[in-house]
């Protein structure tokens, strides 16, 4: 098998090492991985290069996937997206399956802990939840069981919803429609809609009311 002279070894950015032959860049591995192996110029086949570099990738990426997720929590497939920017699929893989081992990635704490924000924060029903989820790469069971560990009262979750932020749109007919419409974005079911703008307190706009809910 061929070998190739590495004529020097230096530092380059990033807590890499440089191995150079002839002056050109042969490939760049972690200074750690250098140390450990006591790499020195010499000369080396192709296949322990690769070898080397393999490893390198893998430790990087690993490296890369935990400085990820110490900022914030990612789901499976957002973090494998991340890292394919930067590393080939093997240490991408490898990395993915280390940061699960050390449970440092979890697709099912990471979808309560964006149920929880979507509910408290967005005000979103199940049906819309559920469509976060599963765009963020969330499968559908565990985005279900997810959910299922909340106790959703969608009526009262509308009916919130209609006092606090859409009070001032149901005087007339087009607001209401408007209304519904947003409801309806946020993953709320139509019936439960209606029902709740039905029961909504008598300034709501009641002959408005009336008008829009005999079209439904």
């Amino acid at each position: 098998m061929p070998e190739i002279i590495i004529e020097e070894i230096r530092p380059e950015k990033g807590h890499l090492v440089g191995l150079y032959s002839h002056g050109e860049l042969i490939c760049a591995i972690v200074r750690e991985l250098a140390a450990e192996k006591k790499l020195r110029p010499g000369e080396y086949t192709e296949e322990a290069l690769r070898a080397l570099l393999t490893e390198s990738q893998r430790r990087r990426a690993k490296a890369k996937a935990l400085y990820l997720l110490n900022y914030r929590d990612y789901s499976s497939r957002d973090l494998r997206d991340r890292l394919r920017k930067e590393f080939d699929q093997d240490a991408t893989e490898q990395a993915l399956t280390f940061m699960k081992e050390i449970g440092a990635l979890d697709d099912a704490r990471y979808a309560e802990n964006m149920i929880r924000h979507l509910i408290f924060r967005k005000h979103y029903g199940s049906r819309r939840i559920l469509r976060e989820l599963t765009g963020k790469g969330i499968d559908g069971t565990t985005a279900a069981q997810a959910l299922s560990r909340f106790e959703l009262d969608e009526p009262a979750a509308i009916a919130a919803l209609l006092r606090d932020q859409f009070s001032h749109d149901l005087g007339d007919e087009k607001g209401i429609r408007r209304t519904v419409a947003t409801l309806q974005r946020y993953g709320y079911a139509s019936g439960d809609i209606w029902d709740a703008l039905r029961n909504a307190p008598e300034d709501s706009g009641d002959e408005a009311l009336s008008e829009s809910y005999t079209d439904y």
